[in-house]
């Protein structure tokens, strides 16, 4: 057990003994535990299917005590229920796609259920992602909004445009917003210094089935690159806080545990047919090479995945600047003092917090700034000439598009206001009217 491991409690040591060896049933040490709270950290990392697949299999799931075994199967349930409404949505979607010939890539949810973990509601996600290429997704709109009655049936949501010029997917769902398409065309937000191929990306990807119908399926290089992207997009902390002893809690703490099984899984499917050093160059030319290192190692250090020792020293994980340090483990600080029950205010709620009106969340403005004056790297894949030319040049070009998310933010918002007020009672009823029997108290 490693040093950082034999500092967690117990429940936590067993959640992440769990994630590693769930594909090996054996009797698990679990003398004393505390099964309200493993089940309650199971849950709030998503893995409430993959800790009753791991009991079951071990024959340990009647040791939990009643309340314990009624909140797994209560989780479970409500990832069962997503498995089916999701799965004959997505079925209804691909096969209309397959008619126009639409290229359609589906990221994680169902296809990291049935494709790595071989087990539909593993992992069925709170909405259904698509990746398309760009000039796609209109025919994609077209899709939902005519032929599955889908629409912008919520309130917050702005007008395509204002998504097409500064966001990575466009939002749809249906009436009572129990299934929602996320279709995009990129993996972030276009104000970072990522330079991802996603043409090419797609043009690698290799025609499969899911479900009975038609998809594309990334190459692994390129679903490892976007599985990590993902991740490092919600756990922005994670290259600067990645010597802390108490990473592992860290992890638990921010719910993010099964994000990295999910990597994990990839590495052990695929461990044959990665091309390590078609990997590495990706990474680079990306510019995701520290997010990627960052990852990698946490896989191969707690979850032993199986990564070259050359892959990891070929991706080191650069330090961040002062300001970032400095926030980042302000973050890492604020969630584990959530996790252990102690409320804060000010600052760190929130910069945690998403705000729904905005396309970023408040800590992650600080993308903005680092868009506005990156490193010699990013001009020089970004624009492929000397750094010194092109710095001036890009940092005009980033006040511009600031200038514009601006303008359009307050252009939109009121364009948006101006459409409910348009609107009739009956229409803004079913804008706020929840029908998911999963909000509801008796919902499963």
């Amino acid at each position: 057990m490693t040093t950082e491991m034999s500092t967690l409690t117990r429940e936590e040591q067993f959640l992440w003994r769990c994630a590693r060896t769930w594909r090996q049933p054996r009797p698990l040490d679990h003398a004393d535990l505390d099964w309200d709270r493993v089940v309650q950290l199971a849950v709030a990392n998503r893995m409430g299917p993959l800790l009753q697949r791991t009991l079951e299999d071990s024959g340990d799931l009647s040791q939990l005590p009643g309340a314990a075994q009624r909140a797994l199967q209560r989780d479970v349930a409500i990832y069962s229920y997503r498995t089916r409404l999701f799965s004959r949505e997505l079925q209804r979607f691909l096969k209309l796609a397959d008619r126009r010939d639409l290229p359609v890539v589906v990221l994680k949810g169902l296809w990291l259920s049935l494709k790595i973990y071989g087990q539909a509601n593993m992992r069925p996600g709170g909405d259904i992602d698509l990746l398309l290429r760009q000039r796609d997704v209109r025919a994609a709109l077209n899709i939902l909004d005519y032929e599955m009655g889908y629409g912008r049936w919520w309130r917050p949501i702005l007008d395509d445009k204002y998504y097409a010029r500064h966001h990575l997917h466009q939002q749809r769902c249906n009436m009572g917003r129990a299934v929602w398409f996320e279709p995009h065309w990129r993996l972030d937000h276009p104000y970072t210094t990522l330079t991802i191929d996603y043409e090419a990306m797609i043009a690698r990807s290799r025609p499969s089935y899911l479900m009975g119908e038609p998809v594309r399926e990334l190459a692994p290089p390129d679903l490892l690159l976007c599985l990590v992207i993902h991740l490092a997009k919600h756990a922005v902390y994670l290259s600067t806080v990645l010597a802390r002893p108490d990473l592992p809690r860290l992890i638990l703490a921010d719910g993010m545990l099964m994000y990295f099984v999910d990597v994990a899984e990839v590495l052990h499917l695929h461990t044959g047919e990665l091309d390590w050093d078609c990997v590495v160059e990706q990474a680079h030319g990306a510019g995701t090479a520290t997010m990627l290192g960052a990852v990698l190692h946490i896989c191969a250090q707690h979850l032993d995945a199986p990564v070259p020792e050359h892959v990891l020293e070929a991706l080191p994980v650069s330090a961040p600047d002062r300001l970032s340090g400095w926030l980042m483990q302000g973050m890492a600080g604020y969630l584990l003092d959530l996790y252990q029950g102690k409320r804060r205010r000010g600052l760190w709620p929130f910069l945690a917090g998403f705000q729904e009106t905005i396309i970023f969340r408040p800590i992650r403005l600080l993308d903005l700034l680092h868009y506005c004056l990156p490193g010699d790297d990013y001009l020089q894949r970004r624009y492929r000439t000397a750094p010194a030319g092109a710095s001036v040049r890009h940092l005009l070009r980033a006040l511009a598009q600031y200038i514009r998310l601006a303008l359009d933010t307050v252009i939109y918002t009121w364009r948006r206001e101006r459409r409910l007020r348009r609107m009739n009672r009956e229409e803004l009823d079913r804008c706020d009217a929840r029908y998911d029997p999963l909000l509801g108290d008796d919902s499963v």
